[in-house]
């Protein structure tokens, strides 16, 4: 929990953030470092824009693994960092499966 008594986000959530405008990402960070003191988390931005889907180490989510109103792709080539505050509202949580997909792609576009 934060000073402030707010739930800190935790890895394979989707939250609706603040980044270039208002937008539902996946929370990537681990949570071994979920605390307080670290301002910002990292996160994978949802886009509606499907043509990206063909992008190696993109995933595609449909509409029941997200809750969102439309599928999505999890963009990898778009890793941000977005500060505690402009984490908006929790949208829901990517089922395992899901998960392990996009940590494929992460692990691919990093070379890790």
């Amino acid at each position: 929990m934060t000073t402030s008594g707010d739930l800190l986000p935790r890895r394979g959530e989707i939250w609706w953030v603040r980044i270039d405008r208002r937008r539902p990402a996946v929370v990537v960070q681990t949570d071994e470092v979920r605390e307080p003191r670290i301002r910002s988390i990292l996160v994978v931005p949802l886009t509606s824009r499907v043509h990206l889907e063909g992008l190696p180490g993109n995933v595609r989510l449909e509409k029941k693994a997200t809750g969102l109103s439309k599928p999505s792709i999890a963009n990898v080539y778009d890793i941000q960092k977005v500060i505690r505050e402009d984490f908006e509202e929790r949208a829901g949580q990517l089922p395992q499966n899901s998960m392990d997909e996009l940590d494929e792609g992460l692990r691919l576009v990093l070379g890790l």
